[in-house]
């Protein structure tokens, strides 16, 4: 009996760890979508099949793995992706505060003499 061996990259999780061992088998290889092309419509097509991979998150997995990247380099990267998303939560918090309405008082913390 002869192995056949199917070859299926060198695809890595962050921080340079390589894959779990049955990444292969708990995950599909193939999404199942059908993009159909109506009347010699390729652009749209292709257009259509890039919103629904999008949607799905494979164009942003597509480009994160396309490169090889230093670990300090994705290590600063999460850094900066962390701290951006808790700078936008608070002042999205700011922003809803400042712009309520029907406050009893109209000037919070605005000291009156």
């Amino acid at each position: 009996m002869v192995r056949q061996w199917n070859w299926r990259g060198t695809l890595a999780q962050p921080f340079a760890v390589r894959l779990f061992k049955g990444i292969w088998n708990a995950h599909p290889r193939f999404a199942t979508r059908t993009v159909l092309v109506q009347n010699n419509d390729v652009d749209g097509a292709f257009g259509l099949l890039n919103r629904l991979m999008d949607n799905e998150g494979m164009l942003k997995i597509i480009r994160r793995t396309q490169f090889y990247q230093k670990p300090y380099m994705q290590r600063k990267a999460l850094s900066m992706e962390a701290s951006t998303a808790i700078f936008n939560e608070d002042m999205n918090r700011k922003m809803k505060f400042l712009v309520r309405k029907n406050r009893s008082d109209k000037h919070p913390g605005q000291v009156t003499s």
